[in-house]
Parts: C-alpha cells; structure tokens; sequence
C-alpha cells in the first residue's frame, strides 16, 4: 500500500471509532506505545556521517600526533582509559 492509501484507511478507522470513547482511549495507548518504540529505535541507529565524523576526528588525531611526534600510547593504555 501506498502512503496515501494508508492514510485514508486510518482516517476511516478514525471515523468509526471516534464515536467510542473506550476504543479511542485504547487506540491513544496504542499510538504511544508505538511512538515510544519508534523513538527508542532511533536513539539505537547511529548515522552513517556520525561514524565517519569519528573515523575522521581518530585519523586526524593520529596524523597529528605522527607530524608532531608527541608521546605514543599503547593499546592497553588506551582501553585503561575507557
């Protein structure tokens, strides 16, 4: 289905149930909880210009550190840091 076709399926849902109050309250219930997963879902996806902005900032950092020859730390000293 279509966006559209979606939406008109939903506001006619709408129309029948607007005349119950109970089943709109179960259907707000309904709506939130969607919402709620949706939500959490986005804050879980990291985007891809995210990721490469760090790649970035870590590949800058040890280019500097290459060009200016300062103190190189090991592996364990940088997961001791975490």
């Amino acid at each position: 289905m279509t966006t559209m076709q979606l939406q008109t399926q939903i506001q006619q849902g709408l129309d029948i149930l607007n005349t119950d109050e109970g089943l709109m309250q179960r259907l707000a219930k309904y709506v939130q909880r969607l919402v709620a997963i949706k939500e959490r879902q986005e804050a879980e996806f990291i985007r891809k210009d995210e990721i490469l902005e760090g790649i970035d900032a870590g590949l800058r950092e040890v280019k500097h550190s290459m060009e200016t020859h300062s103190e190189r730390k090991t592996a364990r000293d940088f997961l001791n840091e975490l």
